[in-house]
């Protein structure tokens, strides 16, 4: 397993692609229940413009509330997306899905400077669904004295984002953006030979 350090902090996944239309679609068709509905992760992190929707779920209830989450135990598909493209995308990776949401930034939203978890615990993906010119990704490594920023394209791609560097993410252009956020237990969609952190 690699540990945060002996990855990059962005990579995209050359051998994933999803439709884009079609997943925007799947969350369209539903409206999400309330106990999908997560307006703050960390209060002190977001601002209200910034909302998550659950689409997998943990049997341990005390797992849902942040202080206290374990995102290995969000291995249940809400049932209205089973049978659905997003079973599908969430199937296409390798290791086991565990906590996936959907987050819609609004126009000034953001989410400040945080540290989630090493690589060994678990990974995390992206996948840009609606996007604008003024919406990023940064990720300051220890030691960096600047972030490094990565703007998205919602043309498909999957991208691996590190999270256990300082990282935060904001919209600062005129219109909603939004992400499809797919955390994994294992890290068998890296491929090593490919992915290697390299200081430049």
């Amino acid at each position: 397993m690699k540990n945060r350090n002996e990855l990059p902090s962005f990579f995209k996944m050359p051998n994933m692609k999803v439709d884009t239309e079609k997943l925007l679609k799947c969350f369209t068709d539903f409206k999400p229940s309330k106990d999908q509905l997560v307006k703050k992760c960390g209060p002190a992190l977001l601002n209200d413009e910034y909302e998550q929707t659950y689409i997998t779920y943990s049997n341990d209830k005390s797992a849902m509330l942040r202080d206290k989450a374990d995102e290995r135990t969000y291995t249940n598909l809400f049932d209205k997306y089973k049978g659905t493209y997003v079973e599908e995308v969430l199937n296409s990776f390798k290791s086991p899905y565990t906590r996936t949401r959907l987050i819609v930034q609004k126009p000034g939203a953001y989410i400040l400077p945080h540290m989630d978890y090493d690589t060994r615990f678990s990974i995390r993906f992206f996948i840009p669904l609606v996007v604008n010119d003024w919406s990023w990704v940064a990720i300051q490594r220890k030691g960096e004295k600047l972030p490094e920023f990565k703007y998205m394209p919602a043309d498909g791609s999957v991208w691996f984002v590190n999270v256990g560097h300082k990282h935060s993410a904001f919209n600062f252009g005129k219109t909603d953006t939004i992400k499809f956020i797919v955390s994994v237990n294992g890290q068998e969609d890296l491929d090593y030979a490919d992915i290697k952190y390299n200081k430049w």
